[in-house]
C-alpha cells in the first residue's frame, strides 16, 4: 500500500478571478522539488505539499495525508529553504518530525507503523480536525 505522487496546480483566485498568477511556475517548481525530495527520502508516505507565494515571501506547507487532519500543516518558510545549503535539511527535518510525532520511524512507508499511528489517534480527534493537537486544545 504505497501512495503515488501527483502534481496539480490550483489557481489562487476565487470564483471568476481569471487573472494570471505570476507565481504559478515557481510554486509548481518548488512543490515538485519538495514532493520529489520527500518521496525519495521518505518513500511511499502520503505527503501533501502546498506552496503559497507573494511578492514578500512564501511558505511550503507539508501534511501527512491519512493521519493528519486536513487543517493541520508543518510550515516551512521559503527563505529558510533558500538559505539552507541545498535546501534539503529544513524540509526533511520537518517531514521527519511529522513522522516521529505519530510514532512512525523516519524512512520508507511501513504499513504496520501506519496502522499503529491510526489506532493510537482517537477517532473523534481525526473527525474534529484536532488531530495531534487534541491534548493541547482539550
Amino acid at each position: 500500500m504505497q501512495f503515488q505522487p501527483q502534481l496539480k496546480y490550483e489557481h489562487p483566485g476565487l470564483g471568476d478571478d481569471l487573472s494570471p498568477d505570476p507565481f504559478a511556475k515557481p510554486k509548481m517548481a518548488i512543490a515538485k522539488w519538495t514532493g520529489d525530495l520527500l518521496n525519495r527520502e521518505y518513500a511511499g508516505h502520503a505527503w501533501h505539499v502546498e506552496v503559497t507565494m507573494s511578492a514578500t515571501g512564501g511558505i511550503i506547507k507539508i501534511r501527512l495525508n491519512g493521519i493528519m487532519p486536513g487543517n493541520r500543516w508543518y510550515v516551512v518558510k521559503l527563505d529558510e529553504v533558500l538559505t539552507d545549503p541545498g535546501g534539503k535539511r529544513t524540509v526533511l527535518r520537518g517531514a521527519g518530525e511529522l513522522l516521529e510525532r505519530y510514532q512512525i520511524r523516519r524512512g520508507g512507508f511501513n504499513l504496520d507503523q501506519w496502522r499503529n499511528a491510526l489506532a493510537a489517534m482517537p477517532i473523534q480527534d481525526r473527525i474534529s480536525g484536532r488531530g495531534h493537537l487534541a491534548p493541547l486544545l482539550g
